[in-house]
């Protein structure tokens, strides 16, 4: 007798082994295709919401005038952000509406009366998940950031009106720029404090309304005091004039006290490459990279997020068709992913607020999702 099972099972073992690659395959192109089938209206929508926003706030400018084609480029600028955002919910949807055509259709019947487990249900998804979010962070988000970048100079000349405050933060300091109809200013300095409303070791380039050379200011220090900044110690230069000391010389601004750090570079304006440079720059300085340092971890965590947007799919999709309630149980994923997402919303910004880790508010929510999915998969299935 069991010399006679014995060739039966090593067959069975070379069919299982000949049926787990294909399966797979055909598990990635079906749930690339439902991917595809619920990413790309999305984005379409999406497109055309951001698309009718950004007309109706450009009609409120009078002083500039964009027209349809310049907006349509605008929104295609913002595209791949927003993009980014959805991506998770497309990969909760789109491994729902996977799952339950396939066991609609019995398909996954017929692959468990196979021997197929449900991790092997689930690891060519999960595959395609991880290695999706590993492309959309290294190569997505730099291209993307780049283009959020430009959208956001059009955004401040075309919809605010305005030419917009610019401040950055290079190897050599801290750069500052402000303008007005009479004219802008240029502020260097070499290290800030108190939130960038103390500068120290500062040089002002100022200009007039046509970009012409008025003056330049060299001062040890100076300060935000609302309507200007206070230099001490200041030197004016001017052409084809002495330089002449000044104690106090006060320069006029229209800046903000918050406008200093939010005119930094957008979290979303810097590459996920380029992030740990930049925070090191911005700690240099003496300014906070607290957001930028949360926008590197939750990036770094997308490829997690995604995969447990699979598996908290898998938990309400696999079984229904022996469960019955199709409707409460694709609406209970639909709630788990967007309580992920407000989870991992109000986490981002505790960590901004250094109320909690950065490490935990990035990567917690995506950790505590995988794993209580993974216990509900042990609890409702045999796999």
């Amino acid at each position: 007798m069991s010399g006679r099972q014995c060739p039966r099972a090593r067959a069975g073992g070379r069919l299982m082994h000949r049926i787990a690659p294909v399966f797979a395959l055909y598990m990635m192109r079906r749930y690339l295709s439902g991917l595809g089938l619920v990413f790309a209206p999305v984005i379409a929508l999406i497109y055309m919401i951001d698309l009718l926003e950004l007309t109706r706030r450009a009609s409120r400018v009078l002083t500039r005038e964009a027209d349809l084609l310049t907006l349509m480029q605008m929104s295609a600028m913002k595209l791949p952000g927003l993009a980014v955002t959805a991506l998770p919910f497309a990969c909760l949807f789109g491994a729902m509406w996977t799952f339950a055509r396939m066991t609609r259709s019995n398909e996954l019947v017929i692959a468990r009366a196979a021997g197929l487990s449900v991790w092997q249900f689930l690891a060519p998804p999960m595959m395609v998940a991880l290695l999706l979010g590993i492309f959309v962070v290294g190569i997505v988000n730099p291209w993307s950031s780049a283009l959020n970048y430009h959208y956001r100079q059009l955004e401040s000349y075309y919809i605010k009106g305005t030419s917009e405050s610019l401040s950055t933060v290079t190897d050599s300091g801290i750069w500052l720029r402000q303008a007005d109809p009479q004219g802008s200013a240029v502020i260097h300095a070499l290290t800030a404090s108190d939130g960038g409303l103390r500068l120290s070791a500062v040089v002002v380039f100022m200009f007039d309304k046509d970009e012409q050379f008025l003056r330049r200011v060299e001062a040890f220090s100076a300060r935000f005091d609302g309507d200007v900044w206070t230099l001490s110690d200041a030197w004016v230069i001017e052409p084809d004039r002495q330089a002449k000391a000044v104690p106090v010389y006060r320069l006029a601004t229209n800046l903000r006290p918050d406008d200093i750090q939010q005119s930094l570079a957008n979290p979303d304006s810097v590459s996920f490459w380029s992030i740990p440079a930049f925070a090191k720059r911005l700690d240099a300085a003496g300014f906070s990279s607290t957001r930028y340092l949360v926008q590197w971890h939750t990036l770094a965590s997308l490829p997690l997020i995604l995969c447990a947007m699979v598996i908290v799919a898998a938990t309400v999709s696999l079984r229904h068709s022996r469960r019955g309630h199709v409707g409460v149980l694709i609406g209970l994923g639909a709630i788990a992913g967007f309580a992920l997402f407000v989870v991992s919303d109000i986490a981002r910004a505790l960590g901004i607020a250094e109320s909690v880790p950065i490490i935990l508010a990035a990567w917690g929510p995506a950790i505590a999702a995988t794993l209580v999915g993974i216990a509900l998969l042990l609890h409702l299935e045999d796999g």
